[in-house]
């Protein structure tokens, strides 16, 4: 994908797309070969979307360990 392109050209042609692909099912059919094409060309465009675009899950985050029920060892600050 073209790093140049943005969000918004990005789901124009998404639009486009799945405009062409409604339409070319309503002249051949849903399950034509013409129509599965532009159907998985559709899913290419909205797979490279969601990749560019998508945001990072939880678990991908760092994370720093730490425990709850951990006391220091206070036995030396006495006296």
């Amino acid at each position: 994908m073209d790093e140049e392109m943005t969000k918004r050209e990005m789901e124009e042609q998404i639009k486009k797309k799945r405009e062409q692909m409604i339409e070319i099912a309503k002249q051949y059919g849903f399950t034509n070969e013409k129509t599965l094409k532009s159907s998985q060309e559709l899913d290419n465009l909205l797979n490279k979307y969601q990749r560019f675009f998508r945001i990072p899950k939880i678990r991908e985050y760092p994370t720093a360990s730490f425990s709850i029920n951990a006391h220091p060892d206070l036995s030396s600050l006495t006296a």
